[in-house]
């Protein structure tokens, strides 16, 4: 049976770890936007130009969706570190922090992966056979896949919040919601 004192020195390791996955995470964050304004040209202003340059900014697009997940992913120790300091002094609030705010960030790592879809649209289009048509339908395409993505991405920033309050906060309407969504 493990003794208050041991219990104590493991949650401080618990603890530790998820702060320095946080503070690493957080670094990749600030990361992935120095790379992107480096390495990735501004956004086309028409659609077709935004498959039409993909083939030239692909291996770019997945160095920075890479830097991300590894971002979010090291976000979700620092969630289960959270729920460990906060659980004694407000249970359910901690726990359901928790879980809101993993499945926020799950909801996030999705939105890191749309070159999965783009890579055959690309193709397609880029393919000798393509006609005008086709690759007008193709430039719908890529957008309608920029939009679930996008949407998964907005949801995982509305989530994430609101994991953080909760987990801030014994009681979701007192004072220290506003204070969570400031930090939000």
């Amino acid at each position: 049976m493990m003794n208050d004192l041991q219990q104590i020195e493991q949650e401080k390791k618990v603890l530790h770890w998820g702060g320095l996955a946080g503070i690493l995470g957080g670094s990749l964050f600030i990361l992935v936007m120095v790379f992107v304004g480096v390495f990735v040209p501004p956004d086309p202003d028409n659609l077709a130009a935004w498959v039409t340059r993909f083939p030239d900014i692909r291996a770019a697009r997945v160095v920075e969706n890479g830097i991300y997940l590894m971002a979010l992913i090291l976000e979700v120790p620092l969630f289960l570190a959270l729920y460990v300091a906060l659980r004694k002094t407000s249970l359910a609030p901690a726990l359901f922090g928790s879980i809101i705010g993993i499945l926020g960030l799950a909801a996030m790592i999705v939105s890191t992966t749309p070159h999965v879809a783009h890579a055959p649209l690309s193709d397609l289009y880029h393919a000798p056979g393509a006609t005008p048509a086709d690759q007008a339908t193709i430039a719908l395409l890529w957008q309608a896949t920029w939009g679930v993505f996008n949407a998964m991405l907005y949801i995982g920033f509305f989530v994430v919040p609101i994991g953080l309050i909760l987990l801030r906060s014994g009681d979701a309407w007192g004072s220290g919601l506003w204070q969570g969504l400031w930090r939000g």
